[in-house]
C-alpha cells in the first residue's frame, strides 16, 4: 500500500481557485508523475482507494477536479477507482452519495454506518461485471445478517420517503451560509468547509501561519458538551458537524449558537 497527499487546499496551497485547481491536479497527478515511475509499475496497482470527503481526516473536501483526475489516471492504467463512503455516504451530503458532486462513477463504493441506522453493517457496491463471483465465496462473520439488513432496508425508505438528501443539502447550506463569515470574524476559526451535513470547521493558533489548535479545539468542544451540545473532533485541529439528518433548521441554529460561543470564549 502507497499513500499520497490529500488535496486539503486550506493547508496545500494559497491563492485563489485557480492556484486551488492546480494544487489539487498535481495531487493526483503526482501517481502517475512520480509513483509509477519511481515506486511500483501502474500494472501493479489493482485500485486506488479515496474519501471523497476525508472523515477522521478532518472533514476536508477533494476538489472535484482531483476526482476526475483519479478517474482519468484508473481509466488510462486499467485500474479500479474505490471511494470510501462509510462517513460521507447515505444522503450526508445531500446526495445519496458525495462522489455524486465530483460528476464521476467509482468502480466500487465502501458503505456502512448510516446504511443502517446503527446497526452492524458494512456494503460493498461495485457493478455485476465486476462481482462476478458466485455467491457465498465472499463472507464474513456477520456479513448480511437479517436484523441489520432489515435496518437498512427501513433506513432506505425513511430517507427516500421523507426526501432527507433534500433536507440534509438544505439544512447544510442554511448552516454553511451562518458560518461563512467566520474565517474573517472569528479569531480561532482559519477554515469552514463540508458539503450537505458534513461539515468541518477548522481551529487554529494563528491564520498566518496556519498552526493547529488542537488544544483550543478540545477546549471548545468540552464547552459546548457543558451546554449541551455534543460536537467531536477530527484531524489534528478539525470539529465535525455531523447531526443526524433529520436536523431541523431551528436546532442546527441552537448547535451553531453555542459552537460559536465557545470559539469565542476560548479565543478571548
Amino acid at each position: 500500500m502507497t499513500h499520497v497527499r490529500y488535496p486539503d487546499v486550506y493547508r496545500g496551497c494559497v491563492g485563489g481557485p485557480q492556484e486551488a485547481e492546480k494544487f489539487a491536479l498535481g495531487c493526483a497527478r503526482f501517481i502517475e508523475e512520480k509513483i509509477f515511475k519511481t515506486t511500483l509499475a501502474p500494472e501493479e496497482v489493482a485500485a486506488i482507494f479515496v474519501e471523497p470527503i476525508q472523515g477522521e481526516g478532518g472533514y476536508v473536501v477533494a476538489p472535484s477536479v482531483f476526482m476526475q483526475e483519479l478517474r482519468r489516471i484508473c481509466d488510462r492504467h486499467g485500474i479500479m477507482l474505490v471511494v470510501d463512503e462509510i462517513q460521507s455516504g447515505v444522503a450526508r451530503t445531500g446526495k445519496w452519495w458525495a462522489v455524486q458532486h465530483t460528476g464521476i462513477e467509482p468502480d466500487m463504493v465502501c458503505i456502512a454506518k448510516g446504511i443502517a441506522s446503527g446497526m452492524p453493517l458494512g456494503v460493498t457496491l461495485t457493478r455485476a461485471d465486476i462481482m462476478d463471483w458466485v455467491p457465498g465465496s465472499h463472507a464474513s462473520t456477520f456479513g448480511g445478517n437479517p436484523v441489520a439488513i432489515a435496518a437498512a432496508l427501513a433506513t432506505l425508505d425513511v430517507i427516500e420517503n421523507e426526501h432527507l438528501v433534500e433536507h440534509s443539502a438544505k439544512v447544510g447550506e442554511h448552516i454553511m451560509k451562518r458560518m461563512a463569515e467566520w474565517p474573517s470574524r472569528l479569531k480561532l476559526v482559519g477554515d469552514v468547509r463540508g458539503r450537505g451535513l458534513m461539515i468541518g470547521v477548522e481551529i487554529v493558533k494563528d491564520k498566518v501561519t496556519k498552526e493547529y489548535g488542537n488544544a483550543e479545539r478540545d477546549k471548545i468542544v468540552e464547552l459546548a458538551f457543558e451546554r449541551g451540545i455534543l460536537f467531536l473532533g477530527c484531524g489534528p485541529s478539525t470539529i465535525r458537524l455531523c447531526p443526524p439528518l433529520v436536523v431541523t433548521k431551528e436546532e442546527a441554529d441552537v448547535a451553531v449558537d453555542v459552537l460559536e460561543e465557545c470559539i469565542r470564549k476560548v479565543g478571548a
